[in-house]
C-alpha cells in the first residue's frame, strides 16, 4: 500500500512486511494463476503485436512466399504417349504389365467366352500345361515329405511316453 490509510508510514511498512512473509506460502500457486491469466489474456492480444514479436507468424509473409516460389517453378515437362505409358508400366514387374499379345489374347477369350467355342484357345493351354509341368519331376515327394513328417511325429509322441 502506497499510502498509509490507517496511520503512519512506519504501519504500511509493517502491513506489507507482514503480508511479504506469506508470498512463499503462495509461491507455488504462481505458475497456475500466471497460465490461468495467459488463457483469457492471450486471446485479447493484437495479432500485429504478436507477430512483431515474433510470437505469431505472419501469414501475408507465409502467402508471399509461395508465390515467389510458385513463379520460381520450373514448367512442366511434356512427354510422348509412349513415354508417358512407359513410366506407367515402370514400377510394375514385367510378368505384371500387358502387352499387346496379351491384350489380343484377353480378347479372343472374350470372343470365345461370348461364343462358347474354346478350340482356338487349346492350343495356348497346351503350351501353358508344358511350361507348367517339369518332366521328370515327382508329384508324391510332397505325399512322402508328410508321412515322414507323420513319422517323426509318432517317434516323438513314443519318447514323450516314456
Amino acid at each position: 500500500m502506497p499510502l498509509p490509510l490507517f496511520g503512519s508510514a512506519r504501519t504500511a511498512t509493517a502491513f506489507v512486511g507482514a503480508k511479504a512473509k506469506m508470498l512463499p506460502k503462495l509461491a507455488g500457486w504462481a505458475v497456475p494463476l500466471g497460465v490461468g491469466a495467459l488463457w483469457f489474456v492471450w486471446p485479447a492480444v493484437d495479432d500485429t503485436w504478436k507477430m512483431e514479436m515474433g510470437l505469431k507468424a505472419d501469414p501475408q509473409a507465409a502467402a508471399k512466399a509461395v508465390e515467389a516460389a510458385a513463379a520460381e517453378a520450373p514448367k512442366a515437362v511434356e512427354l510422348s504417349p509412349e513415354a508417358v505409358a512407359k513410366v506407367e508400366d515402370a514400377y510394375k514387374a514385367p510378368e505384371v504389365v500387358v502387352t499387346e499379345e496379351e491384350k489380343t489374347a484377353d480378347k479372343l477369350m472374350a470372343k470365345a467366352a461370348d461364343s462358347g467355342d474354346y478350340s482356338e484357345l487349346e492350343g495356348q493351354w497346351d503350351a501353358f500345361l508344358e511350361k507348367a509341368i517339369k518332366p521328370g519331376e515327382d508329384d508324391d515327394e510332397d505325399e512322402e515329405d508328410d508321412e515322414d513328417d507323420d513319422e517323426d511325429d509318432e517317434e516323438e509322441e513314443e519318447d514323450d511316453d516314456e
